[in-house]
Parts: C-alpha cells; structure tokens; sequence
C-alpha cells in the first residue's frame, strides 16, 4: 500500500512571526484561542521553508478554510497512493503529477504557466518545474520531491502528513506546534483528542491492572512486571480511507501493545514505533493473527485492522474506543501477560515473529539469546520460526484453491525445507562466536543499567 497524505502549502511573505500572528488572528476570527496543548480542541504545524513557504497541516478538517481566512497564496497536495499527486492552487488551477489513469483520470492537467510561474524560487524556471511534474516515478513522492526546490519548499516538508510533521517537530526548529481552544468553550461539548479521550477509556481499565501513564511524548500506559520486564499499551492515528458520513470524513487510529526487558537496545518511549510497527510494538491484527493461526478467522481479522470515528462525535470516539478495550482485553493482554519470566517474553517475542539474533551493536532483544541459551537451544529456538511458517503456509495451502497462489506457496514451502540446515549450522556458528560470548555478558549489564535509569525518568519504580 502507498502514501496517502495531504499538506497545504501557503507563500510566506512575512518572517515567521509574523506569519503566526495572522495564523492566531485568523483563527481568532473563527472563534478561536491559542492554547496549552492539554487544553486545545485543535492542534496545527507549521513547517517554515527557506524558500518562503510554509507547509501547513492539522488533524482537523477545517486547513482550507483557515486557509481561506487568511488570504494568502496557496496550494494543497494530495498523494493518493504513492501513484499521483494533486497540486491545486487557491484560484482552482490544478498539476497532476504521476499517473492517475488508473483512477479514471486519462488526461492530467499540467497547470497553467501564468499562475505557476511567479511561484518558483529565485533562479527557477517553468521548463525545470514541468520536467518534474513530467518524470513517471515509480513512488510519486520522489518527483515530487525533485519539484520541492524548483519552488522553494523544503524537500522533508512536502509530502509529510500530521503525524510525520509532528514526529519531527522536536528536533526540528523550523517546526511550530500551535494550539487552539474555543473562546467561549463550554468544557462538557468540547471535541476530544483522541489522546485525552484514549487515556480516559483505557486508563480507567488498566490502572487496576498494575499499568501507569508514563511522562513520555506519545501516550503509553506501561505495567512494570519486574526488574527486568515491563508491558505496554498505547494508541496512534493511522492514515483514513476517506470514508464519512453527512459531509465529515471519519478518522482512524488503531492500538498497540508490546512486551521488553531491560536487555533491549531500543527502548524509547518519545519514539513512535507505532508508525513503522517494528519489533518493539504490535498491532492488535498482529496479536490476533500470531496466537489464533490454527482457527484464524480473516473477516474479523480485517475489522480490528483500524477504527474509525466521527471527530464531530465524542461518544463516537468514546463508543469505539470502548470497543478496542475489549478487544485489547479478550485478546491482547492475555497474550502478553504471560510474559512474566525472560524465558516466557523470548516465547512471546518468537510467537510475534520479532526479529532476534543476538548482535553486540543494537538487535532489540536479540543479545538476551546469549543470557538464556545454550548455541543447541538457540538453533531450536530459531528452527521454530521455520515451523511456524511452515504450518502458516501449509495451513493456507489447504483452504487456497487458486493455481497461482498455490504455485507461489509451494515454492516458498520447497524454499523453506531445502535452506533449513544450511540455516540452523549458521545459526549455531554465530552463536559460537568467541567474541560475542566473550562481551554478551557485559553489555548487557550495560544495557540493563541504562534502561532502568531510563524507564525511572519516565516514572516507573524499578
């Protein structure tokens, strides 16, 4: 699946402060407030080019019409599946750039040179800017990001959605964060976040259940087991559909949950796992499928990949979030609370499909191997892998009637089976390794000391 995102580009003719204090006073205008962000019933970022333009996102639907209110030169951008993006100025003239043929549009406008023109950076030219809009890329972006200088946008700012934006808001000081509340907001209809909304929901069932909000930059309920292992639920927006209803377009999020020991190398709560779902974090699709391989029921599979809401509604966030807790509760937690010794969060990891091996330089948990292993006992614990794929692909082998399907299947089965060995001698060669026997121990002492120091500044008593 490609990226699907959409930014406004506005001209800046203005330093950046003075640009917030339109932005303030345009939203004043719609009858809002800046804010703290526990407050805020909206949130927007403002991405400052060099070049003079400002890329302008927010979870709410209202960008075109601050926007609007502003009076500014402008235009979005809208990437629909990596294949083609929509650029459309505030006076309606569009650019296609990529190939939207395959979404019914078989002749892409190319824009109008008298509006495009006067928009480019210093030194560019309307030929350079249509020989970019003209490359067929595999993945649009990078056209998209060869036009960005042509116009003097900034290359990391152009295609980036709410989520991206924000992630870099913090190491990025060209990055502003505002928020807004109502000025006559009445607190009991005020629009959630789902954060707020999250940690209310989820906050009230896990508690009881030895979980704690963490200070963190992403909302994390985590439940210290021991010393050496902790367990963990948060939630994170996911890129819509487009789907809706009355004229609002429904947002989603889904929920994650995870399992760590002190021994991991990439323990970092102010890092969103969720928006690469590495092997730090799991989906509930991904807890669901891993422990339910034998009956797996696919439809209801698909309808616990995401959840969407009305974000006019806040008992239609309230409502849905309730029902992701009891799928957290049937399915989720059961499965990582039976991670309760080293040895059970190394099932869970191998059950989750994470990868380990243990390296001396980063690996996540792979390096607890050395702790808990024997070189025999690892090559089984690795040769378990092989098996639990071996069934998956058997499993699909036997329901799947489709030639094709059961062709590529089959090669992957006959695949599997002949590099077995081969894998499991590598597997115990490198286990073997004198040096990393040799320093396993020490590093990770290292790592548990600097891991528990770490999860105390987030407010854990380990």
């Amino acid at each position: 699946m490609g990226r699907f995102s959409k930014t406004m580009q506005i001209k800046n003719n203005t330093d950046k402060a003075g640009f917030i204090s339109a932005f303030n006073s345009a939203m004043e205008k719609r009858g809002f407030v800046p804010c703290a962000e526990d407050e805020a019933a909206k949130s927007y970022l403002l991405a400052f080019s060099e070049g003079g333009w400002v890329t302008f996102t927010s979870e709410s639907e209202d960008v075109p019409q601050v926007v609007k209110e502003m009076n500014v030169t402008s235009f979005s951008v809208e990437v629909v599946d990596s294949d083609f993006a929509i650029l459309t100025l505030n006076n309606g003239d569009t650019v296609i750039f990529g190939d939207g043929s395959g979404y019914g549009i078989e002749d892409s406008p190319k824009g109008e040179r008298k509006f495009w023109e006067p928009l480019l950076a210093d030194g560019k030219t309307w030929e350079q800017f249509s020989e970019a809009r003209d490359k067929q890329e595999v993945f649009v972006e990078d056209a998209l990001c060869e036009a960005a200088p042509i116009l003097g946008i900034d290359t990391k700012y152009i295609i980036e959605d709410y989520n991206e934006l924000l992630d870099m808001a913090e190491s990025d000081g060209n990055i502003e964060t505002l928020y807004f509340k109502e000025k006559t907001a009445d607190k009991k209809s005020k629009p959630m976040t789902l954060n707020a909304a999250f940690v209310k929901v989820f906050g009230e069932a896990l508690e009881p259940l030895g979980f704690k909000k963490i200070k963190s930059k992403y909302p994390y309920f985590v439940r210290v087991v021991s010393d050496e292992i902790i367990h963990y639920v948060t939630v994170a927006n996911e890129t819509a559909d487009g789907r809706g209803s009355h004229g609002v377009k429904y947002k989603c999020f889904n929920v994650f949950c995870g399992v760590s020991t002190v021994y991991n190398s990439d323990i970092d709560f102010d890092e969103n796992y969720a928006k690469y779902h590495s092997n730090f974090i799991d989906s509930l699709s991904e807890i669901y499928t891993r422990t339910h391989w034998p009956d797996l029921d696919m439809k209801y599979r698909a309808s616990i990949m995401r959840f969407y809401y009305d974000p006019t509604d806040n008992n239609s966030l309230m409502a849905m979030l309730k029902k992701v807790l009891a799928v957290v509760e049937m399915y989720a937690l059961p499965a990582i609370g039976k991670a309760v010794t080293l040895e059970k969060c190394m099932d869970y990891f191998g059950l989750m499909n994470h990868r380990i091996h243990p390296f001396l330089d980063g690996g996540g948990e792979g390096l607890l191997c050395t702790k808990l292993f024997s070189a025999d006992e690892f090559v089984v614990f690795k040769d378990k892998y092989c098996e639990r794929e071996l069934e998956g692909l058997n499993r699909e082998l036997s329901l799947n009637p489709n030639p094709k399907r059961r062709a590529s299947l089959e090669t992957r089965i006959e695949y599997i089976m002949g590099e077995r060995e081969e894998s499991k001698k590598q597997c115990y060669n490198f286990f073997v390794n004198s040096e990393l026997q040799e320093k396993a121990p020490a590093e990770l002492e290292r790592r548990k000391k600097e891991n528990t120091e770490k999860l105390r500044g987030y407010g854990l008593e380990l």
